[in-house]
């Protein structure tokens, strides 16, 4: 697995050393493969398990769910094209994984693209319907307990909603249908064996059950990043841990990091096991309160307490002004921190695939600080 980033390089002090982070340092086969060969160990151990000893399968399924539940951050990695140097390589993983989760590469970076671009905001297609106030609260409350237990269900009609809404260029659309073919085809293909072989129990135990859970871990990790959060800046958007305890930082590094989520925000292209050292020079440039928490179970139970009234985006804290003065509604419109999918120095003009609308952290900000809409 991983190793903790800190043993490795000091953490960036200047943009320049920033814009150095982008770079690969190394490729990810030495925690690929073994935990490849341990997800097939722990199905092969799941479907030969005699009937006497099904209690065994409290631990397995457990320890399945969460090994899937990391290719799941490794599948989002490759969405950003960070998850492999080598660029076909990355998306060979990237199609395999969205595949197999009914989610295709290209419909999940539609999707994500814009998460990143509109993040919290009512065009972010992931947090719907969180982000919209014009969802009642107990429809929300029913979509965030169903994405929670039916996650691996729920995530990809999520993503395949996020097709219908928005406008599609031609080659997108190409893409988007192949791409949904190609899982169609795929699941046949396993639903066929299963029926051929009588292989439906091996199906369930070993596969379908170990999804779930990862299902279940995945929404819990979208929701502790972002439910809840009404500030005006990625950073204020998105919670983000720094633990550095060893055996939390061991941890951090099974999750790829993933819980440096402000961080990922903020500067999108980084590799994943160089985020610990971008974030203290990511926070510094922060110009809103940024939730930041010392471990993940803080940052876990801080969500818990939004899911009765499951909300995100600073849209709700316009809405409630609204409703109580007279003050323009523009003058919360803050727009979004960028860049999205670019690895240049921030020093450096802006990318041509970034917004006139998508403007830096460092680069100052007005309206309210972050606030939790009750």
């Amino acid at each position: 697995m991983c190793q903790p980033s800190s043993s490795r390089r000091a953490p960036a002090a200047t943009r320049g050393e920033v814009a150095e982070l982008h770079d690969f340092d190394h490729w990810p086969a030495r925690w690929v493969w073994p935990l490849l060969a341990g997800m097939l160990a722990l199905q092969a151990a799941a479907v030969s398990l005699p009937t006497a000893y099904w209690p065994m399968l409290i631990a397995i399924w457990p320890a399945l769910g969460a090994i899937m539940f990391v290719f799941t951050l490794a599948f989002h990695d490759a969405s950003h094209g960070r998850f492999h140097p080598v660029h076909r390589l990355n998306e060979a993983f990237g199609h395999i994984a969205g595949t197999l989760g009914f989610i295709p590469l290209n419909v999940y970076r539609f999707a994500h693209a814009r998460h990143h671009a509109h993040l919290a905001r009512q065009r972010d297609p992931e947090l719907w319907p969180f982000n919209s106030p014009n969802v009642s609260r107990p429809v929300r409350v029913a979509a965030a307990l169903a994405e929670i237990v039916f996650g691996f269900i729920y995530t990809p009609l999520l993503f395949l909603r996020s097709v219908f809404v928005d406008n599609l260029t031609p080659r997108e659309r190409k893409l988007i249908v192949l791409g949904y073919l190609a899982c169609i085809v795929a699941w046949s293909v396993a639903l066929a064996v299963a029926y051929l072989f009588n292989l439906w129990r091996p199906l369930l135990i070993g596969t379908v059950v170990p999804l779930a859970i990862s299902g279940v871990l995945q929404t819990l990790n979208k929701f502790e990043q972002h439910l809840g959060l009404h500030g005006h800046t990625v950073l204020g958007l998105t919670r983000t841990v720094v633990d550095r305890h060893r055996y939390s930082e061991l941890i951090s590094a099974a999750m790829l990091y993933n819980d440096y989520h402000g961080t990922h925000h903020r500067y999108a292209k980084i590799p994943y096991y160089h985020l610990p050292d971008a974030t203290p020079f990511t926070l510094a440039g922060a110009h809103e309160p940024s939730p930041v928490y010392p471990s993940i179970f803080a940052a876990f139970f801080d969500m818990l307490s939004c899911l009765d009234n499951p909300k995100v985006g600073p849209q709700w804290i316009a809405l409630r002004e609204k409703s109580t003065t007279n003050e323009s509604p523009g003058a919360w419109a803050v727009p979004i921190s960028q860049p999205i999918f670019t690895g240049n120095d921030p020093t450096e003009p802006a990318s041509p695939l970034s917004s006139p609308s998508e403007t830096s952290d460092e680069s100052p900000t007005h309206g309210p600080p972050h606030r939790r809409v009750g």
